[in-house]
């Protein structure tokens, strides 16, 4: 049975900042982000992918929905430690659909 997200679940807007990076550390990091926008793990979906955050001191932002918190939560923490080297601060909301 496939789930349609977008009617449950909870969805995740992820701001992004990135820190000052040479041009081979810009070559480095979108190749990983690419790797792991391929590797979600099931009942995690990207929804979005916007490259700016006009108002904002934040590069962009990434918009998540996932089937449950937990699910999200746990997966978060891996994801990231795996995006440290290259994303300086995140603010993450969280909200569920009525």
């Amino acid at each position: 049975m496939t789930h349609d997200m977008t009617q449950r679940g909870t969805t995740f807007l992820v701001f992004y900042k990135f820190r000052s990076m040479t041009r081979d550390e810009k070559e480095k990091s979108k190749n990983e982000w690419n790797e792991l926008k391929n590797t979600l793990p099931q009942g995690i979906e990207l929804i979005g992918e916007y490259g700016h955050a006009w108002g904002t001191e934040y590069n962009g932002f990434l918009l998540f929905q996932a089937e449950t918190s937990d699910s999200f939560f746990d997966w978060w923490s891996k994801f990231k430690d795996s995006i440290r080297w290259y994303v300086d601060k995140t603010h993450t909301i969280t909200a569920r659909r009525k």
